[in-house]
């Protein structure tokens, strides 16, 4: 699935719309970036970082699954440990946090203010989950 929208990323990247024109009528695929009319260099820079936090993503996904077999393992013990189980689910959402707001600070180095803001109007496809 990451791989499809990959895919639909750099697709978009390369034959995006100008503008934003018709907002309220216009289909949008999410995570395409077609409405900010990004300039070549933008573009290779965000492809970059798109490409670096997928990665980051996935090693996430791969440690969040290894949380939640914990935490089953905590839940089925005689004794659950509030604390232990806080300080793995914690260090997992600091994490997460790390991981969105170092993509959102590399973004909004490469946009412009205009695209800055209309990057604001699908920025919840890019949070981290």
């Amino acid at each position: 699935m990451k791989i499809v929208l990959i895919f639909l990323l750099f697709f978009s990247l390369g034959f995006g719309k100008d503008g934003h024109k018709n907002r309220d009528h216009e289909f949008h695929m999410p995570r395409d970036l077609g409405y900010l009319s990004l300039d070549n260099e933008q573009k290779e820079k965000i492809s970059k970082i798109v490409s670096e936090n997928e990665k980051k993503l996935k090693l996430l996904h791969e440690k969040k699954e290894s949380v939640e077999q914990k935490m089953k393992s905590y839940f089925l013990e005689d004794n659950f440990d509030q604390e232990k189980a806080s300080k793995l689910l914690v260090e997992l959402k600091t994490e997460s946090i790390a991981i969105e707001t170092d993509m959102f600070k590399k973004m909004h180095d490469v946009l412009k203010p205009k695209q800055r803001e209309l990057f604001l109007q699908y920025k919840r496809e890019w949070e981290v989950e």
